[in-house]
């Protein structure tokens, strides 16, 4: 992230930037859902989210033009709160532009790396899932995961390819640039600005980003997840790079759910059953070894901390 010349930054407090930031956030959902989103999902399947009670989140299949309308409301509310959040943010209260490319310039091999890492840190991901959701938690909590995992079911339905491609675009593009923007090139660089630690900063950014989605079951995974994303953003300095990660993590899920409702592939990527502890552990060793030369291969572009 480049100072533009002509437009020194305005430096706030850290609690006063965190209220302007989140408080952002807040005021740019909430726009979207009046301006956008409730009009939206009226239009198409006559259910009022104003209303209080509504089932369209307990029961989508009650209502007609479901998919489309949670789909768009998924993608607006990404745009809104993450993406347009973090610009607004940099550029009226920052003074500053957000850059992708700083001076880390990686070569091929560093994409490909982190094409390979994402995918083979999986199976160590999802043991650390398991082993999340074995931890107590509050009733509340699981009916909520409850609630949300039936609805994730419902949106990864995916009968034919323009479903998959609109798939492929909510779930994986606009979070993919949205998350990163929010969390990586605003939440984590201004820890680091503030703290003067790196590693406080991605690992902070992180709990951040994983507390968000508000899935409890799977704190730790999407924290570490979050960790891993924000370490190739540190060594690189190119928000391409976690963006790449992010983007090949949620595409890669839905891409394996599309290949198996089409009876292409038997894996089951939603599938929760205890994966042996070998597989695990050697995915977690190749995606530590990956890591560790990407992290070789970039450190000469590294900023001192």
């Amino acid at each position: 992230m480049l100072e533009s010349p002509d437009r020194p930054a305005r430096r706030f407090s850290p609690v006063a930037s965190l209220l302007i930031l989140f408080g952002l956030m807040v005021v740019l959902s909430a726009v979207s859902q009046i301006a956008l989103i409730y009009p939206l999902v009226k239009w198409l399947t006559g259910a009022d989210l104003s209303a209080a009670g509504t089932s369209l989140f307990t029961n989508p299949t009650a209502y007609p033009h479901s998919w489309v309308a949670m789909m768009l409301m998924q993608g607006i509310n990404s745009l809104f709160s993450f993406t347009l959040t973090a610009l607004i943010y940099w550029y009226l209260i920052e003074k500053r532009n957000i850059v992708f490319i700083e001076k880390g310039s990686p070569d091929p091999l560093i994409w490909a790396a982190v094409l390979v890492l994402v995918i083979s840190y999986i199976p160590f991901n999802s043991l650390i899932f398991e082993w999340n959701q074995k931890l107590p938690l509050p009733e509340w909590m699981v009916n909520s995961e409850k609630q949300l995992e039936t609805l994730t079911k419902f949106l990864t339905q995916f009968p034919d390819f323009l479903h998959f491609i609109v798939g492929i675009f909510v779930i994986a593009v606009l979070p993919a640039l949205g998350e990163e923007l929010l969390f990586r090139a605003t939440l984590q660089k201004l820890f680091q600005r503030w703290w003067g630690s790196p590693h406080l900063a991605v690992w902070l950014a992180a709990a951040i980003f994983s507390a968000y989605h508000m899935q409890f079951m799977g704190f730790f995974p999407r924290m570490i997840l979050g960790a891993m994303f924000g370490y190739l953003y540190l060594w690189s300095r190119n928000l391409w790079i976690p963006v790449f990660a992010h983007f090949v993590n949620n595409g890669f899920v839905v891409l394996m759910i599309y290949l198996r409702g089409q009876k292409l592939v038997d894996i089951d990527v939603e599938n929760n059953e205890s994966i042996p502890l070998t597989s695990a552990l050697v995915s977690g060793v190749i995606a530590l070894s990956l890591m560790r030369i990407i992290y070789t291969r970039l450190k000469p572009q590294i900023p001192e901390a």
